[in-house]
């Protein structure tokens, strides 16, 4: 696929206005769980307490995701998107204000944050195989992974700005003004605003099918690793006395993958059950060489290295998850998703801060490659199931 295709996708009804509507309401993915840290932590001068109140946003989404998307699936996707923007505005306003030493209210607030999160992403990615052709979804879900890693590099860089700038309470603010924009801007089009079939019981087996069980256990034992290599980084980073190049680091890996995205959505067949081993084991071998950096202008280069895969992997995951989702249930399929990859975040973080504690970064780094090399071995399933042919 060229760039030609790609301006063809573009042009596609509906699909610039949905990913540039959906790339403001997924920004507070990528800015709120900061954004608590620099509050609370500011406020208490205790990691730990701030700690506690994003693993409470964090499983608060989590738990709640596919509830949300079961129900968008049953009474459509505008209402509630709009509903959870709504209820999650008040959540963060809340969170901006209520002291910091109020811990019940704090995490209270933090859950219902988390547990009202707009189901942004699994209602657009639930739209491509309705609005793109199929022979060039793998195309749309390469720039929907890849518009997901912009959101990482520009939210955090938002709450660091807004922050200096204006306070420790700011960036809660201010992602709770992107997320009402962006998510109610998104629900106007009229795509969003189409209703599915009411699902029926055979259509519930098919949701819990052993292949998409395959899909979200490769899905978290990727984002598992991508958790352990930033604390790894952030802890290298300070034991080369170098600790404000972390986020740099971080960014130059994030770079990688939007590179890797461009690159391999550009490819005619890419994608699939075929490609995504092959492509979780380049994460892993990539991984492993990050424990051999012995200095921070080393890991620089070895870090982009790293994130070529990373967006390209992704997209098969998404591609292949709108393969298995029926059509009646697809919001929710993408919110199990969703919480698969939220769920192996917080292990890959806890994981990765004990393995450095403990041991050391390079064997993080190296416990990272592992994860993503078992999620390499697990998707084998998908290539030798003869029915995985969208995609293979």
């Amino acid at each position: 696929m060229t760039s030609t295709s790609y301006r063809s996708i573009l042009r596609a009804p509906g699909v610039r206005w949905l990913l540039a509507t959906s790339l403001l309401g997924r920004l507070p993915a990528a800015m709120v769980g900061l954004a608590i840290i620099l509050r609370v932590s500011r406020g208490t001068g205790s990691y730990a307490d701030a700690g506690g109140a994003t693993a409470v946003y964090v499983v608060g989404a989590a738990a709640l995701g596919p509830v949300v998307g079961r129900v968008a699936d049953r009474i459509g996707r505008r209402p509630v998107l709009v509903a959870t923007a709504l209820a999650d505005t008040l959540a963060l306003l809340v969170l901006s204000r209520v002291p910091v030493h109020d811990t019940a209210t704090l995490l209270g607030a933090a859950a219902l944050a988390g547990a009202a999160t707009p189901p942004v992403a699994a209602a657009v990615r639930s739209l491509w195989p309705v609005l793109v052709a199929a022979d060039a979804r793998h195309a749309v879900y390469a720039v929907d992974s890849t518009l997901q890693e912009l959101t990482f590099v520009l939210g955090p860089s938002i709450v660091a700005i807004v922050g200096s700038l204006y306070g420790s309470a700011a960036p809660l603010i201010a992602s709770a003004a992107f997320g009402l924009v962006g998510t109610v801007t998104l629900a106007t089009h009229s795509a969003v605003g189409a209703r599915a079939p009411h699902a029926h019981l055979a259509a519930r087996g098919r949701l819990v099918s052993s292949r998409l069980v395959v899909l979200l256990s490769a899905a978290g034992l990727l984002v598992l690793a991508f958790g352990m290599i930033d604390v790894g980084v952030v802890a290298f980073a300070g034991r080369h006395h170098a600790a404000n190049d972390a986020g740099l680091l971080l960014g130059t890996w994030s770079f990688g993958s939007l590179v890797g995205g461009a690159l391999f959505g550009a490819r005619a067949g890419a994608g699939g059950a075929r490609s995504l081993p092959p492509l979780l084991a380049a994460s892993g071998a990539s991984f492993a060489l990050l424990a051999t950096a012995p200095d921070i202008p080393v890991l620089y280069p070895l870090l982009l290295l790293a994130g070529l895969a990373i967006a390209p992997s992704l997209g098969c995951v998404y591609a292949l998850a709108g393969t298995l989702a029926p059509a009646e249930s697809a919001v929710e399929v993408f919110s199990w998703l969703s919480s698969a990859i939220l769920a192996g975040a917080a292990a890959g973080s806890a994981a990765g801060g004990v393995v450095v504690q403990h041991v050391g970064s390079g064997t993080d780094e190296l416990a990272a490659a592992a994860a993503a090399l078992l999620a390499a071995s697990v998707t084998l399933a998908l290539r030798r199931d003869p029915s995985s042919s969208a995609g293979a």
